[in-house]
């Protein structure tokens, strides 16, 4: 019986096609998921840090006006004149003039808030602001009444309340204003008296009025731990009340995500909690919106995805029978290969299943037994030739600062910094091409401080106005010659221990000549050496100078114990190398030598 062998030709169609099937099913859907979670991850992040933003700002604005409180809380002469005017003694017009003045200066040029009133426990008031009405009112009416007389060391906050002076002041239809009202006492720390200051709502919310204006379908809720809302302030936000309950279950969750109880959608949100105001910020986007640009480019992709495998199919079936007429030229010429005068031998009966693939392997066989023993000796060759050219390139570059110049130029390159990056990629070049120069170890300063400049330019470029750094050197110590990568390092060193303290991080290099010696100066403000680091240097330095034994050195690892050697290297007895504690913060290294004495 004979077996029919299956062709080269079927059995590559049959392969590429299913092989093109596979990995388009599995790429896709996975595709969507891992951009869908990556999406999703993003989007919370971003919300965290939007809503902490703007619980600052907010909490900023609370402090100002409570600011304008503190300062008539704490001013005698405003609790002077107020009971004064309360008590009807003395000149009451001059009196009430001067308190008028003196509330105008407490909230100072800018007005920051709308108005001021002062109330006596009896009920009498005095207004400064948009309302200078001086009358009597019924305190008890007050919503805030009961609350400011049980927290008598602190602030109280009000909700937002409709107020007509200020619809009538800003010729608004409905003005809200919110207020922060405070006790303020005696001498003998007896209640005398109430500060109130009222501010409008929406100059306090202008931040995320901004926000909102430019970012359609997405929620602000500002809301206090009981469920009051205040923000938004119109009538309609009592609406958002049925969020308070789902935000304050889900508040621990991880998913960061909640079913809108009024469009049954899904929505990812983010809180912020003030513990200054004890409001919330609740920022809420739709998951649909957010997801919606990634299911339009899903669409297109299978759209794509099944054009690419239909055309793919074609061309596996042509590429298949191209590749079978070929093979018995192939064959021929595979079997007639012969090195360093090696005979052919007889031909070896294979049963692969496919005749063509049978001819073919066995000429393969063949020429691969030739072949072998040269290929490997070749091979060899040229990886350890490829080994030795990269040792010697790794050996001169500062692996820690490209790995993160090359984070930069990859982070710049997904904001479309296109300018910074060409400015990154030439400085980075010019980099590489003074550490790898294989030339002399000294170099001259001016030389060396161009480099230290560039590499404080690729700094900047991430870190931006963070980093301040001034450059102070003597015109006359350009050329004098100095051994190479002395002073980056140093300014590396600063930056390193600088950025553990907020910015601005200031880094000042200064050169000047002393007698017959160069000196430059590297200091910053950042926390300083540790003493224990700073004894542990000095110890080795004692220990190289008592001994005379200079261990082995590399560029990257040993930091100003490094710098030290290649001073001592350089100018023996005549080197100055220097660590100290600034006395307003900071730290400052101080390295020199003898010009005429570099060895």
């Amino acid at each position: 019986m004979v077996i029919q062998k299956r062709t080269i030709r079927f059995v590559l169609f049959q392969t590429y096609s299913l092989i093109i099937i596979v990995v388009l099913s599995l790429v896709v859907v996975p595709f969507y998921i891992w951009s869908s979670d990556l999406l999703k991850k993003k989007a919370v992040e971003s919300l965290d840090n939007l809503s902490q933003s703007m619980q600052d700002k907010l909490d900023l604005e609370i402090r100002r006006i409570d600011a304008v409180s503190l300062n008539i809380l704490y001013s005698n002469l405003v609790k002077d004149k107020f009971l004064k005017f309360t008590g009807g003694s003395g000149d009451t017009i001059n009196n009430n003039k001067d308190l008028a003045d003196i509330l105008v200066a407490a909230n100072g040029p800018a007005l920051p808030v709308n108005q001021i009133n002062l109330y006596d426990l009896g009920g009498n008031m005095f207004g400064s602001g948009i309302d200078n009405r001086r009358t009597k009112v019924n305190l008890p009416n007050k919503l805030w009444y009961e609350e400011v007389l049980a927290n008598t060391k602190g602030k109280y906050i009000t909700i937002p309340e409709k107020d007509d002076e200020l619809s009538l002041f800003l010729s608004s239809k409905d003005a809200y204003s919110i207020s922060l009202v405070r006790l303020f006492f005696d001498a003998n720390n007896t209640p005398e008296g109430i500060v109130e200051v009222k501010q409008d709502a929406d100059k306090l919310f202008t931040n995320i009025n901004d926000y909102m204006k430019h970012n359609y379908g997405q929620k602000v809720i500002v809301y206090t731990d009981t469920g009051d809302i205040i923000y938004p302030t119109n009538p309609k936000a009592k609406e958002l009340i049925s969020y308070f309950t789902l935000l304050q279950t889900n508040s621990h969750s991880a998913m960061s995500n909640i079913r809108n109880p009024i469009t049954n959608e899904n929505e990812i949100y983010s809180i912020a909690h003030s513990e200054y105001t004890g409001w919330n910020i609740a920022l809420l986007v739709s998951e649909q919106q957010l997801l919606g640009p990634l299911n339009d480019f899903t669409k297109k992709i299978a759209m794509v995805s099944i054009a690419i495998l239909l055309l793919a199919i074609s061309l596996s079936y042509l590429a298949a029978k191209r590749i079978t007429k070929p093979i018995a030229r192939m064959h021929a010429t595979m079997k007639s290969t012969n090195l360093v005068g090696i005979t052919s031998q007889t031909h070896l009966e294979l049963n692969s299943g496919f005749n063509e693939l049978d001819r073919l392997q066995f000429a393969f066989n063949k020429m691969s037994e030739r072949l072998k023993e040269s290929m490997d000796q070749l091979l060899l060759s040229q990886l350890q030739e490829l080994q030795a050219k990269m040792l010697a390139l790794q050996s001169q570059m500062n692996p820690h600062f490209l790995y993160n110049t090359l984070t930069t130029i990859s982070i710049m390159a997904e904001e479309n910094m296109n300018e910074q990056i060409v400015i990154m990629i030439e400085n980075l070049s010019m980099m590489l091409r003074y550490i790898s120069a294989d030339n002399s170890s000294l170099v001259p300063l001016e030389t060396e401080l161009a480099y230290t400049e560039k590499y404080l330019e690729c700094i900047k470029i991430r870190h931006k106005q963070n980093i301040l750094y001034t450059f102070e050197m003597a015109d006359n110590m350009k050329n004098i010659p100095v051994p190479k990568l002395i002073i980056q390092p140093l300014v590396e060193n600063s930056l390193k221990y600088s950025s553990k303290l907020l910015p601005p991080w200031i880094i000042k290099v200064r050169g000047y000549l002393e007698n017959d010696h160069w000196f430059v100066e590297v200091s910053d403000n950042g926390p300083g050496f540790d003493q224990r680091a700073l004894m542990e240097f000095t110890n080795r330095i004692q220990e190289i100078e008592q001994t005379g034994i200079i261990p082995g050195l590399q560029l990257d690892g040993m930091g100003l114990l490094n710098i030290y050697l290649r001073l001592k290297i350089s100018y023996r007895t005549d080197l100055c190398m220097q660590t100290v504690n600034l006395p307003d913060g900071g730290a400052m290294v101080r390295v020199g030598g003898k010009i005429e004495g570099v060895r």
